[in-house]
């Protein structure tokens, strides 16, 4: 069976956050306001409920943590309410399960206890804090969830990705990422007065220039020289400028698609407006690199997940709202039994 990710119903997604950043401390004890929170289908869930899977997830997630009460907390605080509301439409899903008759094999969730709890099962769960009989219960439901997840939504939103659909994710995914180059270049600033005389000594820099074949770190010593030799210009040369195609300015992207790299550009001369000041410009490319946008066959699994992901997504709201209205589920009422500033936890 494919296993995908689920942006709901899939219980150890749930769990996937960041690790509690709480010290180890066995002073501290949770204090636990029970109470029954819902009832699905003749089923009540309880905080205690809640607690026992989350006991669950942490062991797993942050064995390192055990003996961190306050670690545990923080986890609890985090994570209760969305463990809540995952175990209400796990309870619509099983009954589902049992109205459809999709069941687990005894086999197969012994397998599935010694595969999350070890070979020494008990003494695991010992230390969790569960019966045999309520880890049992909790792996085959789970099972079940996932069956029934396979069947009826994760199944149909396999199917649902076309061929089309895939081009078409394609095509976005190109116009959104296209294919660029990567532009390292520096450039050398010549100023002076005069136009007629930057003109003249900017060709004479760019031919010492071209003839040396050097970089423009390699040719500092002869860019002083010139410059000492030549008292009414400065000559000024920038760091390493490195950009994509669409960062640069169109007269520099003009500049340096005129050169191949280890090249000068001809010089480019301009007035500075701030300045007031005639500048020319000598580029040097040192290096152009192609990034061609990914081919089809590279993305075409990467996309085709992203697709299945959207459509499981959108077929888990329509499953659990059907399952709601199927079972007389009445989900509003969770606001007033189960307000936004319930704290069921506490560190005592």
């Amino acid at each position: 069976m494919k296993k995908f990710a689920l942006a709901l119903l899939v219980s150890s997604s749930v769990f996937a956050a960041t690790p509690p950043m709480m010290p180890m401390d066995r002073d501290h004890k949770i204090g636990i306001q029970n109470s029954i929170l819902t009832q699905v289908n003749g089923n009540t869930i309880s905080v205690m409920d809640v607690k026992k899977k989350l006991d669950v997830a942490f062991h797993h997630a942050y064995p390192s943590l055990a003996d961190s009460n306050a670690a545990r907390f923080q986890f609890y605080q985090n994570s209760w309410r969305h463990a809540f509301m995952e175990m209400i439409d796990n309870e619509l899903i099983l009954a589902d399960a049992e109205e459809k008759e999709i069941k687990v094999t005894e086999g197969e969730v012994r397998e599935e206890v010694e595969n999350r709890f070890g070979p020494n099962v008990l003494k695991t769960l010992d230390k969790i804090g569960l019966t045999y009989d309520e880890a049992w219960k909790m792996v085959k439901s789970e099972m079940l969830v996932q069956r029934m997840v396979w069947y009826f939504i994760q199944s149909k939103a396999i199917q649902s990705v076309t061929p089309q659909d895939l081009r078409q994710a394609y095509r976005l995914y190109i116009k959104e990422n296209p294919s660029y180059q990567e532009w390292k270049y520096r450039v050398i600033s010549i100023r002076g007065d005069s136009p007629e005389s930057i003109q003249n000594l900017s060709q004479e820099l760019h031919n010492i220039l071209v003839e040396s074949g050097l970089n423009p770190d390699a040719i500092q010593s002869k860019l002083k020289e010139f410059e000492s030799t030549h008292p009414s210009c400065t000559i000024q040369v920038s760091n390493e400028y490195k950009a994509k195609d669409q960062e640069l300015s169109e007269a520099h992207r003009n500049a340096l698609a005129a050169i191949l790299p280890g090249q000068y550009g001809a010089p480019s001369i301009q007035t500075s407006r701030k300045e007031k000041k005639t500048i020319s410009r000598i580029f040097y490319l040192a290096d152009k690199v192609d990034h061609p946008a990914p081919s089809f066959d590279e993305m075409a699994q990467t996309l085709k997940n992203d697709l299945i992901q959207k459509a499981m997504a959108s077929e888990s709201t329509h499953y659990i709202t059907k399952l709601r209205k199927h079972y007389g589920y009445d989900a509003d009422h969770l606001k007033q039994s189960v307000p936004d500033n319930l704290t069921p936890f506490s560190l005592q």
